[in-house]
């Protein structure tokens, strides 16, 4: 009886509508600043980007990590407790994206987030293991060649390099990958045919999300060009 009443809560509008404003919400929490507080340092957001990359270059490696951690981890748990708990699909993907969009534009924050990559890696590594990691591999494998061969002449962060890579070539690999593998995203061949199209759907939304949100901070702090 207590199994039947938790699948009508689960498959409810109304719970629906909770768990995608709750993802916000939780995407809204700006872990950077809260380990900046920890730390005793001041001015967290106000001269730099209030995400990983701005806290890492306030604070340096100790406050950049658990920043990090705690951001991917909002990216990882939204989508991941939507499949625990049996939430549709349409669901999971506009939650994952209500938590990216908290992230980067937080109403605890005065909704000055930011770039949002940290967050969507950890949606991306639950909803899109094979194609993320892949991704990943080839987009370090550039920030590190750039390093050590571009960089003095275009000044541009590494970082920033591999991530705005990530960003735009993840949404048609995911694409193209429906057709040359057929790979499942949880093991179930029909839920892969079912869901590719929403897969894609989300990946487009992370380009779009991050991208628009990376021309506004460029914007904002020009010393740190383009999305990351």
């Amino acid at each position: 009886m207590k199994y039947e009443r938790g699948i009508k809560l689960v498959e409810s509008i109304y719970f629906k509508i909770f768990y995608v404003i709750a993802s916000y919400l939780l995407g809204s929490v700006v872990f950077g600043y809260i380990i900046a507080r920890i730390l005793g340092k001041e001015g967290f957001g106000k001269i730099d980007r209030p995400g990983t990359a701005g806290a890492g270059r306030q604070y340096g490696f100790k406050a950049a990590l658990p920043t990090f951690l705690f951001d991917c981890g909002k990216g990882v748990l939204v989508p991941l407790l939507g499949i625990i708990i049996g939430l549709d699909m349409y669901t999971i993907i506009i939650a994952s994206l209500a938590v990216l969009i908290g992230h980067n534009w937080p109403v605890f924050f005065k909704f000055r987030g930011g770039g949002g990559i940290a967050t969507a890696m950890g949606t991306a590594a639950v909803l899109l293991p094979v194609q993320f990691f892949i991704v990943l591999a080839i987009a370090l494998i550039i920030g590190f060649t750039y390093k050590y061969t571009l960089k003095k002449k275009h000044k541009v962060n590494q970082n920033v390099v591999s991530s705005l890579f990530a960003v735009i070539v993840l949404p048609p690999f995911v694409y193209l990958w429906q057709y040359s593998h057929k790979w499942l995203v949880w093991g179930n061949w029909d839920r892969w045919q079912d869901t590719a199209f929403l897969i894609f759907i989300l990946t487009v939304g992370f380009f779009i999300i991050i991208v628009a949100k990376g021309i506004i901070l460029h914007m904002i702090y020009r010393k740190v060009p383009t999305a990351g």
